[in-house]
């Protein structure tokens, strides 16, 4: 540690303390960032600064900016070289590097003479199947003051020469030198701090035991050494380190970092502010033009709060510039488009992301898939951002964990709305054959319902166990005007009972199923019959083809589109996952339907929708895992007490086939 960066300690720094005399010595956020902001006041001389984070706009600009200059390379290194799609190519530089996988960028250097930089790490990737060889970009930036500098992260752990093109050399020629590559007299040496546990930011971490490492309390880990200091914005108390306590700022000199917690890309990312240059690096707690919240961490109720509280108390900081840990992003997909053109992110780039989260929360803004994942993530878009997230962890507790909003959808376009790239979305190419404005629907029961349309009829595939409401969502993001009809695909009691919510609009039922007196009419479909939808954005003649197989329920029936190549099949295969399937006949019937239902149906879709899925594809070879169950010997251990369990697949073709003991 190089300071007195304890928590006990007022938030006076060290050459404006007459400024910030009344100033609270509790870390909160607020008065974190309060403190932070009254320092450009300080520095040119202003009287007393307040108190309050209200105050700090008037303060801020009493100090003007320092220019910002994004792509002055460094004398002696190498530029990056992007593709049109914004991805590193090749080693990821434009020439043979002397540098190794590092070059740099003077990004400005302030009225004291403090300089910061932007440096970059490239790690070649194996080539794609394509033949195209990328690599992996991950920034660090340098931040010099006048007794010690601060490297944020560490990026990753590419190959290197010691004391030739290592890290430290690097932080240490561009300390050692003057802006014109003149030699420095006694240059400051550096420190280091983490936003976050990933690998491609901690790279280097364990080559830096000759300094200080600040990182994160909240996502402390097992390889920490002596040299590691927990961060944590408050300040309090922990069990990390060997001090028990956490550090909330870093003093290097007339110049000062803050600590601001941006929980939820991990548990405990973290950015570092130094509020005087309008500056805070955020690692990926936010991103670079889109973040990665689909992980556990990442719950988008509680980081969609995060975002709310972070612009909060950032917003009197105007002209703050955010920066990134994945700087090439900023020339992918809409942040390379006009008026953005690749932008560095600035605080209404925290107000998208914030709409986004938000968008997915109420189900405002539909989702596409997010191919570089796969079918467990989608993403969303607030304008200039974008944000990753799963449908199963948009709430506490997950989609059975009862704290859902119950007046909440959530919709997700197939085929995505928002290409990618080729390398990226050429694996999902199949999904662009639909063509009838397909919309997944989730709610917070579980249940998945799936909106279509055609020139002849708008169309609602769901369940009466769907949340009340799920109809109106329908109608409004189809822009229908209302005029929806309604499929239900079993006969389900629990179904039929929520059939009150579907009163006024036509309806489509198993033969069979006894639908409860209601406004609209009722159309009794079965095997072979067609629902005619009209004409696709293809302008190709849809219709639905139905099939049955008793499966769940004896009334349950299928959906085929063939001309999308889509099948929804309701209850009767089940889910696909652990979940899967608990037959309501015998196995030997089930056996034989899926049989017979298999020579009508093989080879005339490429994706499966069912009831209770939330992904947005499920491959046709789930139903070979689901007729190897029926023929697989039973589990020893049924994860349904009074049911026996027989199993098939692994992951996405996982089927789980359950019958009554």
């Amino acid at each position: 540690m190089t300071s007195n960066q304890t928590p006990d300690t007022d938030l006076r720094h060290h050459t404006c303390d007459d400024c910030l005399d009344s100033l609270p010595s509790t870390l909160s956020r607020r008065n974190i960032l309060a403190a932070a902001s009254a320092l450009p006041a300080a520095a040119v001389g202003v009287g007393a600064a307040p108190a309050s984070a209200s105050s700090a706009k008037a303060t801020s600009k009493a100090a003007p900016k320092s220019k910002l200059e994004w792509y002055r390379l460094v004398p002696g290194f190498v530029g990056v070289s992007t593709d049109d799609y914004g991805r590193p190519k090749g080693t990821g530089f434009v020439a043979a590097n002397p540098w190794g996988a590092y070059t740099a960028y003077l990004i400005t250097t302030n009225s004291r003479g403090q300089r910061t930089w932007r440096i970059e790490n490239m790690m070649q990737l194996a080539p794609h199947p394509d033949g195209g060889v990328y690599s992996q970009g991950s920034t660090m930036w340098l931040f010099e003051g006048d007794e010690r500098a601060l490297l944020v992260d560490t990026a990753q752990n590419t190959p290197e020469t010691i004391g030739t093109n290592d890290l430290k050399t690097v932080c240490r020629h561009l300390l050692g030198h003057e802006n014109d590559g003149r030699a420095r007299h006694s240059p400051v040496d550096f420190d280091v701090a983490i936003t976050h546990l990933h690998g491609d930011h901690t790279g280097k971490v364990p080559q830096m035991t000759d300094r200080t490492v600040y990182y994160p309390d909240l996502d402390w880990g097992s390889k920490a050494t002596a040299n590691w200091v927990p961060v944590r914005q408050d300040g309090g108390a922990t069990t990390n380190g060997s001090t028990g306590t956490t550090v909330n700022r870093i003093e290097l000199g007339n110049r000062r970092i803050d600590v601001v917690a941006m929980y939820g890309h991990t548990p405990g990312s973290t950015g570092y502010l130094d509020a005087r240059e309008l500056l805070m690096a955020t690692g990926d707690a936010i991103g670079s033009a889109y973040v990665w919240a689909h992980f556990a961490s990442a719950t988008t109720e509680p980081y969609a709060a995060m975002l709310d509280g972070l612009r909060k108390e950032l917003r009197p900081l105007k002209g703050l510039t955010l920066l990134p840990a994945h700087f090439y992003q900023l020339r992918q997909f809409s942040r390379a488009e006009p008026p953005i053109n690749g932008r560095v992110p600035d605080l209404s780039y925290l107000d998208d992301m914030a709409s986004a989260a938000h968008g997915a929360l109420d189900g405002s803004i539909l989702a596409d898939p997010y191919h570089e994942i796969g079918r467990e993530a989608v993403w969303i878009s607030g304008g200039t951002a974008r944000m990753v997230y799963s449908l199963t962890n948009l709430y506490p507790g997950g989609p059975t964990g009862g704290q859902g909003d119950p007046r909440a959808f959530h919709g997700v376009n197939i085929p995505s709305h928002y290409p990618m790239d080729p390398y990226l979305d050429t694996p999902y190419a199949f999904l662009n054959n639909i063509r009838t404005g397909l919309v997944l629907i989730r709610d917070s029961a579980n249940e998945t319902s799936f909106l279509m349309h055609g020139t002849r009829r708008t169309l609602l595939i769901t369940s009466g166990r769907s949340r009340p409401g799920v109809a109106q969502y329908a109608a409004r993001i189809a822009r229908c005007g209302g005029k929806l009809s309604v499929l239900v695909t079993d006969g389900d009691p629990a179904g039929l009972a929520g059939l009150g919510q579907f009163d006024g609009y036509d309806l489509y039922a198993p033969k069979g199923v006894a639908v409860p007196r209601r406004r609209g009419s009722v159309t009794y479909v079965r095997a072979g019959d067609t629902i005619d939808l009209g004409k696709d954005s293809a302008k190709r003649r849809v219709e639905l083809r139905i099939d049955t197989v008793p499966g769940r329920r004896g009334d349950a029936i299928t959906v085929l589109d063939p001309v999308s190549r889509a099948l929804f099949a309701g209850e009767s295969l089940g889910t696909q996952g652990t979940a899967g399937l608990t037959l309501g006949t015998t196995l030997t019937v089930f056996a034989d339907a899926l049989a017979v239902w298999r020579t009508r149906t093989d080879g005339h879709y490429d994706t499966i929708y069912t009831a209770h899925n939330h992904q947005w594809v499920t491959k046709p070879a789930y139903v070979d895992s689901l007729q190897a169950a029926v023929a697989a010997a039973p589990v020893t251990t049924s994860p349904v007490p009074g049911y026996q369990a027989r199993t098939s697949g692994t992951g996405e073709l996982l089927a789980w086939l359950f019958t009554a003991v």
